[in-house]
């Protein structure tokens, strides 16, 4: 009975913060986030590409969220969309927690809800409407998952292949940089795992290759130089004017009420200051700066969470808890913000 007992706590445990965190994860981001409706952006494009995802409008760099919610057959209308993407979101956070949970430590579980929940992130799925970022953070976060899980070497790196893989279909240059960053920032802490990852990378491209081929050989889907178009107009006088316009808000919004914990971890583990500055130059050289950013730098944030708790003394620990139930009251003491194309949009 006594053995019993001691094998079901764990689960029990587990499943008492994933229901803790889901509450949280449900209602703490529209309290915080809540905004007018000139401060969101709408793809209403991705409805139509929903409806037949095999068109040549569907971009080749972004074929899984569209592919994917016309295979469930749950979208009539264009708020099912907006349903379904806020219900990943939440599912991503959950899953994440929860498993931090089981496998560390539930007080990290729960601080990490209270990050996610007040973090720029969670400010962009606000606001931001219709677009498959939800889909690629979920994914992320099963790499992470998968990254600190005990599984044989073998089926780990065929799991990290088949979620970078899915990855690369759902967004190619957003899951690029954002699985080169939480590769780079873990081997710092496990350079043995070179190998693995190399390994899990090739196989993905192997895979993504086929994709491509299959797609631009049996579909409507064709190439278009869209990313490199955007990305070559971002050079001379129209960087200049993105990146210098607004410095100090902009620099602000980047982490907002996390910005306590943020110089914590850059003070407990400077190397973090070289993954957030990547971060920043790459949203540099987009139009949507705050979106980019968030995107970029909360995977990183939550890999760094986990390496600065296992090496974290007690009084240590009790400072990231803080900072982390201190960040969703930080975010409500002033009016909220993100850039765009230079400028500081309110939520309010």
């Amino acid at each position: 009975m006594k053995l019993n007992l001691k094998l079901s706590f764990p689960f029990v445990k587990t499943f008492l913060v994933s229901i803790i965190s889901f509450v949280i994860l449900l209602k703490l981001p529209p309290v915080l986030f809540d905004a007018k409706m000139e401060a969101k952006v709408f793809n209403f494009g991705i409805y139509q590409l929903i409806l037949n995802p095999w068109t040549e409008n569907t971009q080749w760099d972004q074929f899984l969220t569209p592919w994917i919610l016309w295979v469930s057959g749950l979208i009539s209308k264009p708020e099912d969309l907006v349903f379904i993407l806020n219900w990943f979101t939440i599912l991503s956070g959950v899953i994440f927690v929860g498993f931090i949970a089981h496998r560390l430590d539930w007080l990290l579980a729960i601080s990490l809800c209270f990050i996610l929940s007040s973090s720029p992130l969670y400010l962009i799925f606000q606001t931001w409407i219709g677009f498959s970022d939800p889909f690629t953070f979920l994914l992320i976060t099963l790499y992470l998952i998968l990254l600190y899980s005990e599984f044989l070497p073998k089926l780990k790196t065929f799991g990290l292949s088949l979620i970078l893989f899915l990855g690369m279909t759902n967004h190619l240059f957003q899951m690029l940089s954002l699985v080169l960053l939480v590769n780079v920032l873990y081997l710092v802490y496990h350079q043995d795992k070179i190998k693995m990852l190399f390994d899990a990378f090739l196989l993905a491209s192997v895979l993504y290759t086929l994709f491509l081929v299959s797609i631009f050989t049996y579909t409507s889907i064709g190439w278009n130089q869209t990313r490199v178009s955007v990305f070559s107009q971002m050079w001379g006088n129209e960087f200049i004017r993105m990146n210098q316009s607004e410095f100090f808000l902009g620099t602000v919004g980047l982490f907002h009420g996390l910005w306590p914990l943020v110089v914590y971890i850059m003070f407990r583990m400077p190397i973090s200051l070289l993954g957030f500055v990547f971060c920043y130059l790459l949203s540099m050289m987009t139009y949507d700066t705050g979106r980019v950013f968030a995107i970029l730098s909360t995977p990183i944030l939550l890999l760094l969470s986990i390496q600065n708790w296992q090496s974290a003394s007690i009084m240590e620990k009790r400072i990231w808890i803080l900072f982390s139930i201190a960040s969703p009251i930080i975010c409500k003491l002033y009016p909220l913000f993100y850039k765009w194309d230079g400028k500081i949009i309110y939520l309010q």
